[in-house]
């Protein structure tokens, strides 16, 4: 049995050296989940350069949907993305109800909530 640091090295092999796109099954995320320390701090962020137009799956950013409740509890553990917002770079942000598409109407309890880091003035 592989021990989850050798887990990690091989799914970081699989990532750069993709035969097709990787995922993982949901015994392997528990592991991976639980393992991470809290706090772990975020470094290295992929910023969307600030003149970019069209989809920003390539770049770091968290999308988090459902209730407000849930969006409240979850966002509520990211306020390190906060500091982002200044100097070299900005903050993308976006929360909003989200709509029914047949009927154009508001979803009573269905939320959406992006936040993205994005480079100022071109620079990151």
């Amino acid at each position: 049995m592989v021990d989850f640091k050798q887990w990690c090295e091989q799914e970081y092999n699989n990532i750069q050296n993709p035969a097709k796109p990787w995922k993982a099954k949901k015994p392997e995320i528990i592991r991976y989940w639980n393992a991470l320390p809290p706090s772990v701090p975020i470094q290295s962020v992929n910023v969307v350069p600030n003149d970019y137009r069209g989809s920003t799956y390539m770049y770091d950013g968290v999308r988090v949907t459902g209730s407000r409740q849930f969006i409240n509890g979850v966002v509520s553990r990211l306020k390190d993305i906060i500091n982002y917002d200044g100097g070299n770079t900005k903050l993308f942000l976006r929360f909003h109800q989200q709509v029914d598409k047949k009927t154009d109407q508001p979803l009573p309890n269905s939320f959406v909530f992006y936040a993205q880091v994005r480079g100022q003035d071109g620079k990151v």
